[in-house]
């Protein structure tokens, strides 16, 4: 049913593990492609968010990253973890290309600059994916937006309020995340 089809499918914790641990960081793009993936997966950004996030957005002695989300608008600020935080740090100071353009993350095929509206970065998930032998059926939303909702679950069988999940994940009212919750996991039923 067209229901059914809005029900985003979950990522397994141990299948995005498997995708993280074979992203090969010996090299420029790996270690963007790292740094991208931990943002999404870890903080649940949208990738929107990760392609517009500059280097201002992040306090580092705060240890802290406050980003202006494209879809709501508003600013939510969030915990940047030390795994997070030394990803991008990596990919700044040993695989960034020269580029003095505000945003972090970069193209890396010329011309090398942001990316562009075009540009979706579930791209990258499917190929650390495909390198990781974890399966990517068609069929399931298997983008980088259902890796926002395996956070949500991994917060809530870890106890997290709605109301800090409804911070990390950006959503203007609890009553919203609650709601998405409650359709995506199905976890809040009875």
């Amino acid at each position: 049913s067209a229901r059914q089809a809005r029900i985003p499918s979950v990522w397994d914790p141990g299948e995005v593990a498997r995708i993280v641990e074979a992203i090969d960081r010996d090299n420029p793009c790996g270690k963007r492609d790292y740094a991208i993936i931990l943002l999404i997966t870890r903080l649940g950004l949208r990738g929107v968010d990760v392609k517009r996030l500059q280097f201002g957005d992040f306090d580092w002695p705060g240890n802290r990253l406050s980003v202006v989300q494209a879809k709501t608008g508003h600013r939510v600020a969030l915990p940047l973890l030390k795994e997070v935080g030394w990803a991008v740090i990596d990919y700044i100071r040993n695989g960034r290309p020269v580029c003095d353009c505000p945003q972090v993350f970069l193209r890396h095929l010329a011309p090398i600059g942001p990316f562009s509206e075009q540009d979706h970065l579930h791209q990258i998930l499917v190929k650390h994916a495909r390198l990781a032998h974890v399966p990517i059926s068609e069929k399931r939303r298997h983008g980088m937006h259902s890796l926002r909702h395996t956070l949500a679950t991994r917060l809530m069988e870890d106890g997290t309020s709605v109301e800090q999940i409804a911070d990390i994940l950006g959503h203007q009212s609890v009553q919203s995340t609650g709601v998405y919750l409650k359709s995506s996991l199905g976890l809040l039923a009875g």
